[in-house]
Formats: structure tokens, C-alpha cells, sequence
């Protein structure tokens, strides 16, 4: 499965020409339970910079992604115990993914929580119970 999203945005301020880049935090927490080995998960985030200069929009897990706008999480990450964090590395834009997947195994279903931060506001969590049924939403932040 595969899923692209291409996000961009600015905040015009005042009549001046000048442009808001402060941009915004984000923070999200991926946890999957009841995943078999057969079973297909993709999560894709991808971050717009606030200074179109920088290069670096993302960490995992507190580890900072050197020049990288977007990451895809492995099934390792995503079913730990403890779930995986991506967050921006600095204020941007927009931030955003793609979750997508499918059950490998007849009458077995397993589920994806997805807990978002927005500039340290917790936004509605999004849980998907996955089927056999090849499931593909792309959210925007």
C-alpha cells in the first residue's frame, strides 16, 4: 500500500507582504493491538516547514529524522507496548497522515489508536479497527 499527501500553507499577516512563520507543534502517539504477522499496517506522516530553509520536520521516538518532511513507521514501532511518538521537530505548518492497512487472517481484526497534540492541545483520538477490507483515510492537521 502505498500513500502520498503533499500538504503546504502560509498565514498571511497585515498588508505588509509579511508572512506568519511561526507555525505550530505536533505530537502524536501510534499504538496498534491484536496485530498478526499476516496483518498490513501503514502509517505515514508527513510535515510542511514553517522556514522553507529547513530540512528536518520530524522525530520518532525523540530521535530527530535528519532531512527527512516524512516518515513512515514500521509494524515493530507501531505495535510496542508503549506505542511509537512522532512529533515536529520545531514549529511547521501542517502536519498530517496517512493510516491504511488490512487484516491478513479471515474473522481477525486488529485496531490502530492515534492520539493527537496540536500546540499542546489534545485533538480527538482516532481508533480504526481494521478488517479484512483494505482501509486507506488520509488526515490533516
Amino acid at each position: 500500500m502505498v500513500g502520498i499527501l503533499s500538504l503546504t500553507g502560509c498565514t498571511h499577516k497585515g498588508d505588509d507582504g509579511d508572512f506568519d512563520l511561526t507555525g505550530k507543534t505536533y505530537k502524536f502517539t501510534v499504538k496498534a493491538t491484536g496485530v498478526l504477522a499476516a496483518d498490513v499496517i501503514e502509517v505515514r506522516f508527513v510535515g510542511t516547514p514553517a522556514d522553507p530553509n529547513v530540512k528536518t520536520t520530524m522525530k520518532v521516538d525523540g530521535v530527530v529524522q535528519s532531512n527527512q518532511y516524512s516518515v513512515e513507521l514500521t509494524k515493530a514501532q507501531i505495535t510496542k507496548s508503549s506505542g511509537v511518538v512522532v512529533e515536529s521537530s520545531q514549529p511547521i505548518f501542517q502536519m498530517g497522515f496517512t493510516l491504511g492497512g488490512n487484516s491478513g487472517t479471515a474473522n481477525h481484526t486488529f485496531t490502530v489508536k492515534i492520539d493527537p497534540i496540536v500546540n499542546g492541545t489534545a485533538m480527538t483520538s482516532i481508533s480504526k479497527t481494521f478488517t479484512t477490507d483494505v482501509f486507506a483515510q488520509t488526515y490533516t492537521y
